[in-house]
This record gives C-alpha cells, structure tokens and sequence, in this order.
C-alpha cells in the first residue's frame, strides 16, 4: 500500500473513531445539561468554530503544501525555517484575537437582552485560542511531510480527552449552578486540545533532534517576505472559503425560516422542518464525508510534491485514486439512504418524516462527498483564489435559489432540498473543469465503469427488497450488511472480469 493510501486509511479509521466519541460527548452533555444548558452550549458552539478558523487561519493547509514542495529538496532546515515563520504569525494573531474576543465579550454581557450566563462559556474559549493556533502549525508541519499517523494519533488521544474530562468532572458538578456546568464542558474542548498539542510537540521535538544529527547540508536562509507569501497565497483564499461556508451556515436559518412562512407555513413548523432537514437527514446524508475529509488531508501535499516534481504521471494518478476512493464508498452510501431513508432516520432520530428529506437528499450526496478531495486538488496545484471565487458564486446562486423556491407553496422545504443539491452539483463541476484545464486530466471511463455497473446491480437488488417487502422482515443492520456486501461483491468480480478481458486483447510479449 502506498503513503497516501496508507495515510488516507489511517486518517479514516481515526475520524470514524472521532464520530462516535462526538456522538457519545452529545448524548452526556445532554443529559447533564438538560435543555437549556445544551441552548447555551449550542450558541458558544458556533464562535468556538470562528475562533478555529480565524486563530488557524487555515495554515495546516498552507503549510502542508508548502512543505510538500521542499520535502522535494530535503531541505530539513528551510523546512524548520518555515514553521518558525508560521509560528510567530499565528502568535501575533491569536494574542490579538485573545484581546478583541474578551473585549468584545464584556461588552455584549452589558446588554440587558443578553443572558449573562452565555459570557462564562464564551470567556473559557478564550485562552483555548493559542492552543488551537499551535497545534494547527503542527499539524501541518506532519501533514506537508505526509506524516498521518501522529495526526491520526492526535485526533484519537483528543477525543478521549474530551470525552474522560466531560464525563468524570461533569459527575462532580452535577450540584453546581448550570453555567459552571457549561464551562466545563467548554473546557472539554480545551483539555483535548492541550493533550493534542502535547503529543504533537513531543513527536515534533523528537523528530527535530533525530534530524540535527544527520543533517549537514549547507543552508541558505530564505527571505521572511518569500515565506509569507507562499503561505497567504493558499492560507487566505482557504480561510476565505471557511468564513464564507460558516457565514452562509449563519444565514441559511433565518433565510429558509422566513421563505418558509412566506409560503404560508407557520413559524412553528417551519422550524421543525429546517431542523428535521439540518438536525436528521444531513446530519446522515453528511456522515460518511469524514472519508472525504482524510483524503483532503492527505491529497493537498501529494498533489503539491506531484506538481513539485512535475511528475505527470503521478498526480493523474493521485486525483484517480481520489475519485476512486469516492466512489467506492459514495454510491453504495448513496443509494443506501435512497431506499432505507425511513428506516435510518427512525433508527437515529425516531423520525420517520425525516426520511423523506434523506431520500430527496441522497441521488446527490455524492456530488457533495466530491468536494472536498476536488478542493484539496485545488489547493496541491495552487489554484485556491479559484477555488474561493467559485464557492462564492455557487453561495450566491444557492441563496437565491433557497429565495425563490422554498417561498412557493408549490415547494416549500423541498426548494430547499433542490438548492443544496444544485449547489453540490455545479461547485463540483466547476471544480472539476478547473482540474482539467489545469492538468489535461482524462477520466479512465472503463475503470468508471464497474463503479456505475455495480451500482446499478445493487439498485436493482434494493429494488427487489422493496416489491417483496423483504425489508419489512429483517432489521435495518443485516439490511445494510446486505446491501454493501452486493455492491462490493459485485464490483470485485468486474474488475476480475475487466482485467481478464484486458489481458486477452494483450499483446504477447516478445
């Protein structure tokens, strides 16, 4: 197995693990916090996400690349150089970001509509800052060396962090006020970030002192100025695109809440809707997209060492084996949450209505676990400014499309639906033109083939289960189990078929 695969699968198997522990931390916040304490922790949760994008400035990103291309040179100490550089940027930021996030606090507790007990979660945020800040640096520092297995290793020893802190201090303070309650599990974040940022400044230090040992190479230092600018050219239009999502995430509740009761849907059940589509049916549909989100990791300093090495080959290599390892577990997923949409939201959420969402939803889930392997392809080639020009017109249009649809009661909440599809659907495909052009790729349309073949297949197999009721008899686990092992089945014996066919149409060697 090669380094990008084996760091793919390991990433993989370190976010699964952190699903289920951010679903166990959910289910024991919830039932320490009760209702209303959960309000407040839900409302500190949004800025936590700011302060991440703000105070990392998305340098594991940046870094990642940059160091990607010297790790073409095996210069270690220019390498060291630019995490120095990095360091004391995202310092400077996040003292400044430590100093306007209390100032602005205070000032918000002095409102008479504000709750003061919203500022005690919101001030434990604030020396997690710097924290999040080094520890980003770090972790690009790894990823730029395609190093996954200490990130790996950082993400599982944080969430088991998180989830020890939250379970045993929440036990003692079960007496205490709700807003001390909250804090503590605001500290949950922080205590997992402290243990991340320890493991990954002992392997970091570790791996520094087995290099100066060996390393003799002449060094020429490299213009501050130089460095910086490598950096913001992938950093800024990154964090851009972060800003921009999380803005949009800001909106969109109001925006789908108010189209909604222009139709002339009570503001109760417009709610409830938004909720059944946000809370349940993505919160599924999205669920498999932590895969996604380990190929981003691993693609962005493998394109770029590619594209460093001007190694043709090899980066055409790398975007088929991105688009295969999503299409390995997106159109089985896909087609799982079509025809079981009802069973899987009222497994999770006793929701049956929700299923309904999930099934408008899931024709095209893939489109949506593409973008984030297509971004980081992006991002390897250096071709960020795009990939932040086309999320913002893609935004823009969605917005619309949510205006103008979901206020008809023709459509409602299913306007909605057909706007993040269509946004998932041409964000992708302005990605994908852009990597084209940029690249001359072409598509292997036989290896495709067997994925859309094996699909079919199991459609066809789902199908059947629904006009013979099969799936009123059998739990929705073995159903699943059924399903995914057809689709796997069926697509090893067509690649045994298509490699058979091509080694007949073979020439012999001579």
């Amino acid at each position: 197995m090669g380094k990008f695969l084996k760091g793919t699968l390991i990433l993989s198997l370190a976010m699964l693990y952190t699903k289920v522990v951010e679903f166990v931390v959910s289910v024991l916040l919830a039932r320490s916090l009760g209702s209303e304490g959960m309000g407040f922790y839900m409302m500190a949760l949004p800025v936590i996400g700011l302060l991440i994008t703000i105070a990392a400035l998305e340098f594991p990103t940046a870094l990642s690349k940059v160091l990607a291309e010297e790790e073409v040179h095996q210069n270690d100490k220019q390498r060291l150089q630019i995490v120095k550089v990095s360091f004391y940027v995202i310092m400077g930021l996040s003292l400044l970001l430590v100093l306007i996030s209390a100032a602005v606090t205070l000032l918000l507790l002095k409102w008479e509509t504000i709750d003061t007990r919203l500022g005690y979660p919101l001030l434990a945020l604030i020396p997690i800052v710097p924290v999040i800040g080094t520890t980003s640096i770090l972790k690009g520092y790894f990823s730029g060396l395609q190093k996954m297995k200490p990130i790996a290793i950082a993400q599982l020893l944080e969430k088991t962090a998180q989830l020890s802190f939250i379970f045993y201090v929440l036990q003692y303070m079960k007496g205490l006020p709700l807003e001390y309650r909250v804090v503590a599990a605001v500290l949950g974040i922080g205590a997992g970030e402290l243990v991340s940022l320890f493991f990954f400044s002992t392997s970091f230090l570790l791996g520094q002192r087995n290099l100066k040992d060996v390393s003799k190479s002449d060094f020429t230092p490299v213009p501050r100025r130089s460095i910086l600018k490598k950096l913001f050219q992938v950093s800024l239009p990154t964090t851009g695109v972060r800003i921009l999502n999380a803005l949009t995430a800001a909106v969109n509740p109001i925006l789908i809440t108010q189209s909604l009761m222009f139709a002339g849907i009570t503001a109760s059940i417009a709610t409830k809707q938004y909720g059944m589509l946000t809370a349940f049916a993505m919160t599924i549909g999205y669920f498999p997209g932590f895969i996604g989100y380990s190929l981003y990791v691993s693609l962005v300093p493998s394109i770029s060492e590619a594209r460093s090495k001007q190694d043709e080959a090899g980066l055409h290599q790398r975007i088929h084996q991105a688009f295969h390892i999503t299409f390995l577990y997106g159109i089985p997923c896909s087609i799982v949450m079509y025809f079981f949409a009802d069973e899987l939201t009222v497994l999770f959420y006793h929701s049956p209505q929700a299923g309904q969402f999930l099934m408008l939803l899931s024709p095209f889930i893939l489109f949506h676990y593409l973008l984030a392997p297509l971004q980081a392809i992006l991002f390897g080639l250096g071709r960020a400014r795009d990939v932040f020009s086309q999320t913002i017109w893609v935004n823009i249009l969605s917005i619309l499309l949510i205006l103008s649809l979901a206020s008809q009661t023709s459509f409602g909440i299913h306007g909605v639906i057909i706007a993040v599809n269509f946004s998932g659907v041409l964000l992708s495909f302005l990605h994908y033109h852009t990597i084209v052009e940029e690249v001359k790729f072409k598509p292997k349309l036989a290896e495709y083939f067997t994925f859309i073949a094996s699909g079919v297949a199991t459609i066809c197999l789902c199908e059947l289960m629904h006009t013979t009721h099969y799936e009123n008899h059998q739990s929705i686990t073995l159903l699943l189990i059924v399903v995914f092992s057809f689709y796997y089945g069926t697509l090893f014996l067509l690649r045994m078929l298509q490699n058979g066919i091509g080694r007949l149409w073979m020439k012999p060697q001579k």
